[in-house]
C-alpha cells in the first residue's frame, strides 16, 4: 500500500528531446548554425530557456541530436513498433512504409547535417552513412520477402541506389520530403519484375 498522492509517470526523455528539437528545426534550417541563440531555440520550442537547457546542455547538442545513436535508434524501434507486423504478411507495404519512415528521418537530419558542415565536423557524415545502412539492413530483409527469387546482388543494388538517392537527399536542401519517398518508390519499382503497389 503506497501513501501520498501518486507521482507523475516517468517523463519519455528521448521522445521529449526529439519533440523539441523538431519544433526547433525550421529555425536551425533556416539560421543555420552559427546564428541560431539558444534563446530562439527555446521560443520555438515553447520552453523557457532553463527548460532548453535541461534538455539540450548546448547548442550544438541540439543541432546535432537527429544524429546521434539515441535518435537513430529510438526513431527505428518507434517505427518497427508500427510496422513490423507487416513484415510477414504484407511484405512489400512494410518496405513502403519503411521508406516513408526514412524520408522523414533524412528529411529531419538534414538540418542538422548541415550545421554540422558548417561547424566542420566530417565525422557526423559517417553518422549519416551508418545509420542509413541500418536502416536499410533492414529494408533488405524484407526485399527477401517480397520476392524470395530475387538474386542477392539485386537486393544490395536496390540498396546502394536508394542510400545514393537519400545522400543526395541530405545535402539538397530542396529535396522534399515527399520527392525522396517518390525516388525511392521507383528505384524499388525498377528492380520488381512485377507491377508495384500502391501504399
Amino acid at each position: 500500500m503506497s501513501f501520498g498522492k501518486p507521482g507523475r509517470p516517468p517523463e519519455d526523455h528521448t521522445l521529449r528531446r526529439r519533440e523539441i528539437y523538431l519544433a526547433v528545426m525550421p529555425l536551425i534550417d533556416d539560421v543555420g548554425y552559427r546564428r541560431l541563440s539558444m534563446k530562439a531555440a527555446a521560443r520555438a520550442a515553447n520552453l523557457s530557456i532553463g527548460g532548453l537547457y535541461h534538455y539540450f546542455p548546448t547548442k550544438r547538442e541540439l543541432v546535432l541530436h537527429p544524429l546521434t545513436e539515441d535518435f537513430g535508434r529510438r526513431y527505428c524501434a518507434d517505427l518497427n513498433a508500427v510496422h513490423a507486423p507487416l513484415l510477414d504478411t504484407d511484405p512489400e507495404r512494410y518496405v513502403r512504409l519503411k521508406l516513408h519512415g526514412i524520408a522523414r528521418c533524412v528529411a529531419v537530419a538534414r538540418p542538422a547535417f548541415h550545421a554540422a558542415v558548417e561547424m566542420g565536423l566530417d565525422a557526423y557524415r559517417e553518422s549519416v552513412e551508418a545509420g542509413l545502412t541500418h536502416s536499410f539492413d533492414a529494408v533488405e530483409d524484407a526485399l527477401r520477402h517480397i520476392e524470395p527469387a530475387l538474386p542477392e546482388d539485386a537486393i544490395r543494388a536496390i540498396s546502394r541506389s536508394m542510400r545514393r538517392v537519400l545522400m543526395a537527399a541530405i545535402i539538397d536542401r530542396t529535396t522534399t520530403e515527399a520527392e525522396i519517398v517518390t525516388d525511392c518508390n521507383r528505384v524499388l519499382d525498377s528492380f520488381l519484375p512485377r507491377p508495384a503497389l500502391v501504399p
